[in-house]
């Protein structure tokens, strides 16, 4: 390589060094605009994002978008600039401007002369370029500012209205009975928290799993043994109160056998409410303790008056009613006693007269089922035939009668016997099978084969 060619080469390289410094000044000059414009429409999307609590540090989606972003702005503003950019021709122009050479260089790139000599040092070549570091760096600081701020400061996250769960309907059906109790003051208040308690444990589940198999099956189990308590509690003061109501007013009326017969009851009743997985109100259990059956027929009593039995005998009524209510039924009847509400004269009805006696008034009705310690035994086990002689009345299809016969078995001995002789021996040759055909049939088929 020739002395010109080695210094054709250094002073073009020159040239082209100062055109991509100016080039890339005046891409630089339409790019911060558009960068700091973008960075404040991602700091907007920024903070969009963490109003809703959605995620943004490791969003993959954002940064993509983000980073598509500054590429399209970056093109853009290639694109506005590319009309300024200088050529190679015009470095070599700079550079002659810059070392007096006299258009010594642009003569030697158009094949006049000669190249000059190129300096030793290329870092002492001056071409009148100085970087002004504060106006490239601003508008890269202002749109890292921007889009930090954004994400690391401090907002208040604004949630979409929640549709409230649907919970199982168990869980208000029985929040229901409780208030429904509880405003009858009829249940002692802890048994009616643990009742709420153990709903609210169902409730402070997972909301996934609230209709779950797990889930549901404890919710049926406390629905149907709050249920059953629930029956209970109302079955025994219904009876209490009748009991009450029979002794203490129609006890003079009612036989040795029967009063003792309703002071048991009545004793049992108390039992079973003592025992009720709901407890009765201590006020109102202490009240019933605090009766002797056996003295209300007296005119006078020691414990309570005419007008405090009459109240407390209102209140165990009110009391089943609501247990009722709370199973779904109308008025709280027990079995083989009257509904309430109807009356002392159908009470004394059912008392004077046991179920089965004879007589015009010998009872309200049928008799009652109820369970006892004998067994009730209708003869329904016993067979028994039944005979008509009269068939002018029987219908078609009817049994007239049923009997026994034996078989008449042909006691002779055969010996052995010749089998069926063969009808036809075949014909070589036949692979399907020969049916015989009406003549019709025939002519049906010679229409379609031949």
């Amino acid at each position: 390589m020739s002395e010109q060619e080695k210094a054709a080469r250094t002073w073009r390289n020159l040239a082209r060094r100062t055109v991509t410094k100016v080039n890339f000044g005046w891409w630089l000059d339409r790019f911060s605009p558009l960068l700091i414009v973008s960075s404040l429409v991602v700091a907007v999307i920024i903070l969009a994002l963490r109003s809703q609590a959605r995620p943004v540090m490791g969003n993959v989606p954002l940064l993509i978008g983000s980073g598509i972003f500054v590429l399209a702005i970056g093109l853009i503003a290639w694109v506005v600039a590319r009309r300024r950019f200088l050529r190679e021709s015009d470095g070599l122009v700079r550079l002659d401007d810059r070392l007096s050479l006299r258009n010594a260089l642009t003569t030697a790139d158009r094949g006049i002369g000669k190249w000059p000599e190129p300096p030793s040092d290329f870092s002492k070549v001056d071409p009148g370029l100085q970087w002004n570091w504060g106006r490239v760096v601003t508008p890269f600081l202002v749109a890292m500012m921007a889009i930090l701020s954004a994400a690391l400061m401090p907002i208040t996250t604004v949630e979409a209205a929640r549709t409230p769960p649907s919970e199982p309907l168990a869980w208000a059906q029985m929040e229901e009975w409780m208030e429904l109790l509880e405003e009858d003051d009829l249940i002692e208040e802890q048994g009616i928290e643990e009742v709420k308690e153990k709903i609210e444990e169902l409730r402070n589940q997972p909301e996934d799993d609230w209709f779950s198999h797990s889930s549901l099956e404890a919710t049926d189990t406390l629905r149907q043994t709050l249920q059953q308590q629930i029956q209970n509690l109302g079955a025994e003061l219904a009876n209490a109160e009748r009991d009450l109501n029979a002794l203490q007013n129609y006890s003079s009326q009612l036989s040795e056998e029967t009063k003792d017969k309703l002071m048991a009851e009545y004793d049992q009743a108390l039992k079973d409410l003592a025992l009720n997985g709901l407890p009765l109100n201590p006020e109102l259990m202490k009240a019933l303790e605090g009766i002797d059956p056996s003295q209300l027929s007296q005119a006078q009593m020691s414990s309570l008056s005419k007008e405090q039995l009459d109240q407390l005998r209102q209140a165990l009524k009110e009391g089943a009613q609501a247990c009722s209510q709370c199973n779904g039924q109308g008025g709280g009847e027990g079995e083989g006693l009257p509904a309430l509400g109807e009356g002392d004269a159908a009470l004394m009805a059912m008392l004077k007269k046991g179920p089965g006696n004879a007589g015009i008034s010998r009872g309200p009705g049928p008799a009652p089922l109820f369970l006892g310690e004998n067994e009730t035994n209708l003869g329904t086990n016993n067979i028994e035939g039944v005979k008509n002689e009269d068939y002018s009345k029987a219908a078609p299809g009817d049994v007239m009668g049923i009997g026994q016969t034996e078989h008449d078995i042909d006691e002779t001995k055969t010996g052995p016997q010749k089998a069926g002789a063969v009808g036809s021996v075949g014909q070589g040759g036949d692979t399907v099978w020969r049916e015989s055909l009406m003549p019709e049939e025939k002519a049906v088929l010679k229409r379609y084969f031949k």
